[in-house]
């Protein structure tokens, strides 16, 4: 009786552990499907106003998040709040919520084009005016039924405006909350703190993400239109921003930015374009387009180029199209994101939307 209990419990042993063998290999193997991505876009209204509208209403089924251009911060520094070309426009905000999308308008620091840090510096500091436009933020949501507001306060002063920057953020974010409302905040891509140059500087993201609802990090611009040709936004640098930005703050919290346009680079300067004006680039002569997969040693660009002539002169073009999209989709989703936003509607490749539907 003894050696048959024996053997009895031995093999109830082997087949425990058999057992929990083959549940530590399953749940080894087994890759937890990654969250959805969610879709928000950047929409122009002052001016390429009639593409973006038509982008919008051709996929607005695939937009989550809509965040019209629509707002400025005064120029004088005292926290009022200037209004662009159709601001708080109804009949748009009861398309997007009809369409299931929130809608959380921009506002930007740009006169005529140039991010210009000064009137923001002047009221960050001022705790006087930082409540003021703390406040004028959360009125105007209110009056115009926004379900929130995105802040791309963009080439601040480095360091010394990273303290009262931050604040800003906690108190407005703060101040939307008690209404119901969310906070967007854009932000200068990265993969170290505190950044390489003063517009990161300003921004501490593990702080600003702890307060606002959504970090949106305009993760191109690696070549930009000052630069050398090259690369928008190659994926191996994407893939660093994306990193460090699921390290400093909840990863479901931040957006990847995706880049939709165009740089021509020649001898005669740099021109922005969208994918659709390059692509009768591509009839010029000696017209060639390259898919660019990697640069260098193990440097994964994963975006296209185009070379051209015209009228003698050399151009080198880098863009956005369906397939760059699908690729840095992917990559998202494999880092956990909250999701991705693209800069912006309006004349981008309609594969980029093909890519999302399925």
């Amino acid at each position: 009786m003894r050696r048959s209990a024996r053997r009895t419990g031995c093999l109830l042993g082997v087949a425990i552990l058999g057992l929990s063998l083959l549940t530590a290999l399953f749940f080894a193997a087994y890759t937890p499907e990654p969250p959805p991505l969610r879709v928000a876009a950047w929409m122009p209204t002052s001016w390429d106003a009639g593409r973006a509208r038509a982008s919008w209403l051709a996929n607005r089924h695939l937009i989550d998040e809509l965040s019209p251009v629509w707002y400025q911060v005064g120029a004088a520094g005292d926290g009022s709040l200037v209004r662009y070309s159709g601001a708080c426009d109804a009949a748009l905000i009861t398309e997007a919520h009809d369409s299931g999308a929130l809608v959380l308008p921009l506002v930007n620091n740009a006169y005529g084009g140039v991010f210009d840090p000064a009137a923001v510096s002047a009221l960050l500091h001022d705790p006087a005016r930082r409540a003021a436009h703390v406040t004028v933020l959360v009125d105007e949501v209110l009056a115009c039924g926004y379900d929130g507001i995105d802040i791309d306060y963009e080439s601040l002063g480095g360091m010394a405006d990273r303290e009262a920057f931050s604040l800003f953020v906690e108190e407005l974010a703060v101040a939307l909350h008690a209404q119901g409302r969310l906070l967007a905040v854009t932000v200068h891509p990265k993969t170290a703190e505190p950044g390489n140059w003063a517009g990161p500087q300003a921004q501490d993201w593990a702080r600003i993400g702890a307060a606002a609802d959504r970090l949106r990090v305009m993760a191109y611009g690696y070549h930009w239109e000052g630069s050398g040709p090259g690369p928008i936004a190659p994926l191996f640098w994407m893939e660093d921003v994306a990193r460090f930005a699921r390290r400093q703050v909840e990863p479901r919290k931040v957006y990847l930015g995706l880049h939709l346009y165009a740089l021509d680079w020649s001898a005669a300067g740099t021109t922005a374009r969208t994918w659709e004006g390059v692509q009768p680039l591509t009839a010029a002569p000696g017209a060639e387009r390259q898919w660019v997969d990697q640069q260098g040693w193990r440097q994964t660009v994963a975006e296209p180029r185009l070379t051209y002539t015209a009228d003698g002169v050399q151009h080198e073009v880098w863009y956005a199209d369906g397939t760059s999209i699908a690729v840095r989709l992917s990559m998202a989703r494999r880092y956990g994101l909250g999701g991705v936003v693209f800069w912006r509607l309006g004349g981008e490749d309609p594969a980029c939307w093909t890519t999302l539907s399925n």
